[in-house]
């Protein structure tokens, strides 16, 4: 009588809340299957940016040393160039020298 009543009333009540329970699990598997996906995505993202930068560092380190190569050649020309002028000058004062005597 009474006791059955209150246990098919205390399972019926039970059911519900496994019931509850059961969609709120089946809820966080779908928002894991969500999270899972944007996560795959953002990882080939960047797996991208990464091939991209590597990409973008050998430039900047061929770039500069092109830069290193240019300056250095620069240098040694302006060297020459002086050199050249300092033995145009000792030159043309060695020729007034002997012209004037």
């Amino acid at each position: 009588g009474r006791m059955s009543d209150q246990t098919a009333a205390l399972l019926r009540q039970q059911d519900d809340e496994l019931s509850v329970l059961g969609k709120g699990v089946q809820r966080v598997k779908a928002l894991a299957g969500v999270m899972r996906d944007e996560l795959h995505e953002q990882e080939v993202i960047l797996e991208k940016l990464e091939e991209d930068v590597e990409r973008a560092d050998s430039a900047l380190g061929s770039m500069g040393k092109k830069m290193r190569t240019m300056v250095e050649e620069a240098k040694s020309s302006d060297r020459a160039l002086w050199t050249t002028i300092g033995c145009l000058s000792l030159l043309l004062a060695f020729l007034v020298y002997l012209v004037l005597q």
